[in-house]
Formats: structure tokens, C-alpha cells, sequence
């Protein structure tokens, strides 16, 4: 008889769950569904999913309206503090805490109706726990792994946090603009768009660039988080061989220029600026027509964009750049709007739909979600 097999590291089945802003789970599920063989599930606050290391690393890469990947370890009951140090020594830490990662680790804890309440004392547990499994002490800071616990009636999860950064932050976006849009916000507003990627795209309110950018690279495939590092970088279980080839397979799909224009322009003359050096940045300055100038005299309402394309935007929602009443701009913006072609998509972020309705194109909400604690409706026509 033959005997089985041990697996390795790399081919060891993970729980995970991948985090996003709330109303972006269904978009999330869509996403992670295209770069995993098992099928994930939509929960809130994310999706949940089983894989393995290849899955954590390529996920990191290549999801781009996610917030961070979690591996989650262990779930149990704890209602004392010495019952929960017994089970946090249970968990196999070695595998990413072990004494090939010299990174320092945090522990963030969050209590809510258990019996274990105080944050604190249970930070102090889950470190003794980890450090009784590992028969060393732990080096604690920022700037390396995160362990997650999380007590809810009563039961402890514990996760790690295989990200660092969090995911929207693609290193790209170092210049900002009034009010910018998010980079996961931005992609989810192309995706409900319904943009094919392969016509024109356009951006009158442009800012700091991010729509644009964001469309560029979607449509010349280069993957969200090629520009930065990960926490699971500094993991013990850390396969360079592993990583090496899962980049390389995804940089080997991106192609190098588009075949069709991408514009962006914007009134103001440091959000010009911003854009530009964001957009260099990001390896797209080349598919971007970008300019300065005010929505009435936006450059590509001069450039024949023939008969299919989008027009995906983030206007001045009002209160979060002045008092200054902006519902002539929406107006304008519908005008303008209906002076493209019939095949164009529409979507825009709008705090208020009464100012979104003052464009007279008839948009409906596809989702919605929040920023810095705004309400925000994505809206399509």
C-alpha cells in the first residue's frame, strides 16, 4: 500500500476571506470568482473562499476592488482568559511566524458581546499564546504581519492578514486632487459602467487622475498590485520561487499600448498636474489624452469617438469642496452627455441623487457604498 502523501506548504488548503467596501461584495465575488478554481462566497464586508498559497498570492496581485486577503487560522469558543491562551498555542504559527520571518507583528483585537471584552487584555493573550507555540518571544511594530482576533458571542477568529497596505493603495497615486476618488471606488465604478475596454473611455471631472488610470490599466491588463509589496512577503512560508512565477504569468498578459484613446481632463491646473505624474507613475501615460480645461470646453467633445464608448466620472459632490451650488455643473454634464453618441455608457458617483437627477439622463443606482463616511450612489444610464 502505498502511502499518501504529506502536502507541502504551497498546496495546503487555506480559509480566506478577501475584505471590500460595503455594497462592492457582489462586484468582489465576480472578480475573485475569475482568478480561483473554487468558487467564493459573497458575505458582508467581502467573500469567503477556499484555496491555497498560490491563491493568496495571486489574489494580492490581481484584485483590484479589494481591500486586504485574509487566511483565517482558527475559530473557537473562549470565555477565559487562560482557556484562550491554550487555544491560541494550538494554532500552527510556525508555518507564518516562524524563525525565518524576522518581521515584527501587531495584534488588532475587536470585542463585541462576549464575555471577553477588554481589547486589551486579550491582545496580551493571543501574544502569549503564539509566543508559548513558538518557544520564543515575539518582536511587536508595525510595518510587518497583522494578527486578527476577533471575539463575537463568545467565539474567537483568528486571521492573518496577508496584504500589509491596504489593497487600493497601488503606490501609483502619490499626487491628489480635491476630493479624489478611491482606486477600489474608481475600478468599481468602470466595472458597473459596463465598459467593454475595448472603445473609447472619458472623464471630464478627472482629478487626480484615478478613473482614467485605473480604465488604462484595466483595459491593458496589468494587474492592480504589480507596483507595490505584501505582507506575506515577510511570512516564514514566504515561496519565492512561488511568487516569482505567479508574477511573472500575470505581467506576461498585459499588453503594451491600447488601441483606442482614453481621456481625462479637469478645470483645474494641479489636478492636471497631479494626474499626469500619477498616470507616468503608473505606466499608462501613453494611453492617456489628458487636459486642462472646464466641463463646457472638455477637449474630447472635439475628437471623433465613434459610435461606442463610456463616459465614467466622479463630479463635485458639493458639500465636500465648498457650499457653492453645483447643480448647473450636473446640468451642464447632462447636456454634455447627450452630445455624444447614442452608444455611450454612463456612470457617475453622486452623494445626492437629487443632484444626480439634474442631469435628465434618467440614471439609476447600481450600488451603493461608502467613502470617508459619505454615502455614495454609483449611477448608470
Amino acid at each position: 500500500m502505498t502511502a499518501k502523501r504529506s502536502l507541502s506548504p504551497a498546496e495546503r488548503s487555506l480559509s480566506l476571506f478577501v475584505s471590500c467596501a460595503p455594497g462592492l461584495e457582489p462586484l468582489l465575488k465576480n472578480e475573485t470568482e475569475s482568478w480561483m478554481a473554487s468558487e467564493p462566497t459573497e458575505t458582508p464586508g467581502g467573500v469567503t473562499a477556499t484555496g491555497t498559497l498560490e491563491d493568496v498570492y495571486r489574489l494580492n496581485l490581481e484584485l483590484g476592488l479589494a481591500h486586504a486577503v485574509r487566511v483565517r487560522l482558527a475559530e473557537f469558543s473562549a470565555t477565559k482568559f487562560p482557556q484562550l491562551v491554550r487555544k491560541v498555542a494550538r494554532v500552527p504559527w510556525e508555518e507564518w511566524l516562524g524563525p525565518s520571518s524576522q518581521a515584527p507583528v501587531q495584534i488588532r483585537v475587536t470585542c463585541k458581546k462576549s464575555r471577553l471584552y477588554h481589547s486589551g487584555a486579550v491582545a496580551e493573550r493571543v501574544k502569549a499564546g503564539i509566543e508559548e507555540r513558538l518557544g520564543q518571544a515575539i518582536l511587536m511594530g508595525d510595518g510587518g504581519l497583522t494578527v486578527l482576533a476577533r471575539i463575537a458571542d463568545d467565539q474567537c477568529t483568528l486571521s492573518l492578514d496577508t496584504s500589509g497596505e491596504p489593497l487600493h493603495r497601488r503606490g501609483y497615486r502619490l499626487a491628489t486632487g480635491k476630493a479624489p476618488l478611491r482606486e477600489d471606488l474608481a475600478r468599481a465604478l468602470v466595472v458597473v459602467s459596463e465598459w467593454d475596454r475595448m472603445t473609447p473611455l472619458v472623464d471630464p471631472f478627472m482629478g487626480a487622475g484615478t478613473i482614467v488610470i485605473e480604465a488604462a490599466r484595466m483595459a491593458r491588463r496589468i494587474p492592480p498590485g504589480s507596483d507595490r509589496r505584501f505582507a506575506f512577503m515577510d511570512a516564514s512560508n514566504f515561496d519565492l520561487e512561488l511568487w516569482t512565477r505567479v508574477h511573472t504569468e500575470s505581467m506576461s498578459r498585459a499588453i503594451s499600448e491600447l488601441p483606442f484613446p482614453i481621456h481625462g481632463s479637469d478645470r483645474d491646473a494641479g489636478a492636471y498636474k497631479s494626474s499626469v505624474t500619477n498616470a507616468e507613475r503608473a505606466r499608462v501615460a501613453s494611453d492617456l489624452h489628458l487636459g486642462c480645461a472646464p466641463l463646457s470646453a472638455a477637449p474630447f467633445r472635439d475628437v471623433d469617438l465613434g459610435s461606442h464608448g463610456a463616459l465614467v466620472t466622479n463630479p463635485p459632490f458639493g458639500h465636500r469642496v465648498g457650499d457653492a451650488d453645483v447643480r448647473p455643473l450636473y446640468q451642464t454634464l447632462g447636456r454634455v452627455v447627450q452630445g455624444l453618441p447614442r452608444g455611450f455608457r454612463v456612470a457617475l458617483a453622486a452623494a445626492d441623487p437629487r443632484l444626480a437627477r439634474a442631469t435628465g439622463l434618467g440614471l439609476s443606482t447600481a450600488l451603493l457604498t461608502d467613502h470617508g463616511g459619505i454615502k455614495v450612489r454609483m449611477m448608470t444610464a
